[in-house]
């Protein structure tokens, strides 16, 4: 049970602006979907239906372990995903295309009847479903409460676990989702609200790629163009030493620092990840590309293995995209 409470007290501070950071989108989408005055109530809904999800997970993790965290592949395209829900939602507070009207997440109407719901109901069902969806799309806190539930190794506690750690993340959900439920009252303030969620959804795009790996990305984008894509302070080549290349990254709650930038192709790397004191979502490290995830400890050192096996350019990201390296790969 100290677990449990561990789990509340996170999710009522660091895991409630964590979480609203990446899934914030989603419930800026619901609240489009919505007639006027029903806002409150989709706000509700959407954080019922997280809650339910997590709590679903947590016993699932429980029961069979590590197998259902999502893979940086994975979480990335749901990222891609969720930026095109929000780009609808745009559409559809702008009244830019009769379109946008029809693409809410709705059920078939045969869920309606069974539920005797009425029509007015939907945009309440959509905003349960998008609360669902946030599930695909977990921050960095939330993926540490996930490798508790799997440590419980018992689904009932599982459950409570990631159940406890959400519905510690309700007040902030609830207050935001309020205060944009206001806003989007005000024509005026719609299209604020547009490009607030617009600039959301770009990000989501962007994470979605550095988390599948890709140098599409707008950090990328804009080395290039800054002229900063090679600077010859950091263009150091990885030491070999008895067969691996050495590289070492540094990381502190401000991001990662790699003592080497470049890596060859097809030689085994022994990678040292250090933590001093570190605290957020950058101790959750991934290398997408080879489907290699770390939860680190606040302090200390985690070796990872692995060999490059193509040139170009290699991410390695916190599970949220928010902080991120590369190497280049010759």
């Amino acid at each position: 049970m100290n677990q449990v409470w561990l789990a509340l007290i996170t999710g009522l501070t660091s895991g409630g602006i964590s979480c609203f950071a990446v899934q914030g989108g989603l419930l800026a989408s619901s609240l489009a979907n919505q007639e006027k005055g029903g806002q409150r109530k989709a706000v509700l809904a959407f954080i019922l239906g997280k809650t339910i999800a997590y709590t679903i997970l947590g016993g699932l993790l429980g029961l069979i372990g590590s197998s259902l965290i999502i893979s940086p592949q994975a979480q990335g395209w749901m990222q891609i995903f969720a930026g095109f829900v929000m780009l609808i939602a745009v559409g559809k507070l702008l009244d830019l295309h009769p379109l946008f009207r029809q693409l809410t997440f709705t059920p078939p109407k045969s869920v309606f009847k069974i539920l005797r719901g009425e029509s007015r109901n939907e945009g309440l069902i959509s905003s349960l479903i998008l609360g669902v969806m946030t599930i695909l799309i977990p921050c960095g806190v939330t993926q540490s409460m996930m490798i508790l539930s799997v440590a419980s190794g018992n689904p009932f506690y599982g459950a409570l676990i990631l159940g406890a750690f959400t519905l510690g993340t309700t007040p902030v959900f609830f207050g935001l989702g309020i205060a944009s439920s206001e806003i989007l009252k005000r024509p005026a303030l719609r299209y604020l609200a547009a490009t607030a969620i617009f600039t959301l959804a770009i990000l989501s795009f962007n994470t979605g790629q550095i988390l599948r790996g890709s140098a599409h990305t707008i950090q990328n984008y804009w080395a290039v163009i800054s002229g900063n894509n090679s600077a010859p302070s950091t263009n150091v080549l990885a030491e070999t030493t008895n067969g691996y290349q050495e590289a070492e990254i540094i990381v502190s709650s401000k991001g990662y620092k790699s003592n080497v930038r470049t890596l060859k192709a097809g030689v085994p790397v022994k990678l040292k990840v250090k933590t001093d004191n570190t605290f957020g979502c950058v101790r959750a490290f991934t290398i997408p590309e080879y489907n290699i995830s770390k939860f680190l400890p606040e302090s200390g050192e985690t070796e990872i293995t692995f060999t490059p096996r193509k040139t170009g350019r290699l991410t390695y990201t916190c599970s949220m995209g928010m902080f991120s390296g590369t190497f280049d790969v010759i």
